[in-house]
């Protein structure tokens, strides 16, 4: 049975802004190589977002021939050769781990927004692989007005130094729409608003 763990270490995620040619960019992806589609389907703003993991050849592959299907209605893109491990379990499974107030974990939070999610798994990728901070929780476009958020946590300079990496990976995406906040000292409120996620409805309404 394959596993999450299975599925990398490569990961490529495409937006693009017309749904037909989604669909068909989907489909020529799946057939240029073997690779896992992660998920793939419509965001708000009218979108279609693909995602997907494998060997760095297959998904250099596909990812290749989704572009070259989308051409112009490409919105955004991505691809990590060797995506940092937590991200595809949160992206793919909704992981997230609540923040803590226990001896050494730390009690900065760190809040990365952007307004495609290709450019939100660039700069979390370079957060997560530069600095010592945990991955609390990754949101990639749904109920965001098409808007993507990750959330980490640590200790407050480790923090500021993911955020500095993030936003360093903002510029090799689309930069417009994003931005970065660093909590040091949180109040434990925080930890009671993430518990169980972010959204306010914790069932998502749309």
């Amino acid at each position: 049975m394959t596993t999450v763990e299975d599925q990398g270490p490569a990961l490529a995620m495409v937006e693009i802004s017309d749904l037909p040619v989604g669909f068909a960019a989907l489909d020529a992806l799946v057939k240029e190589a073997p690779v896992v589609v992660i998920g793939a389907g419509t965001v708000q703003h009218g979108h279609w977002l693909v995602a997907f993991a494998g060997a760095v050849h297959a998904v250099e592959l596909s990812f290749a021939r989704a572009l070259r299907c989308a051409g112009p209605m490409v919105l955004d893109a991505v691809l990590l050769a060797d995506a940092e491990p937590r991200i595809l379990p949160s992206l793919s499974l909704g992981t997230r781990r609540e923040p803590t107030w226990c001896s050494g974990s730390g009690d900065a939070l760190g809040v990365v927004q952007t307004s495609s999610s290709p450019t939100l798994l660039r700069s979390i990728d370079a957060a997560l692989k530069g600095a010592t901070v945990e991955l609390v929780e990754l949101r990639a476009a749904e109920g965001l007005g098409g808007r993507a958020i990750a959330l980490i946590w640590g200790h407050q300079h480790d923090v500021e130094a993911a955020v500095d990496l993030a936003t360093g990976a903002f510029a090799r995406g689309r930069p417009e729409g994003c931005s970065t906040v660093v909590i040091p000292n949180a109040d434990r409120e925080i930890g009671r608003a993430l518990l169980g996620g972010s959204r306010y409805f914790k069932e998502f309404r749309g």
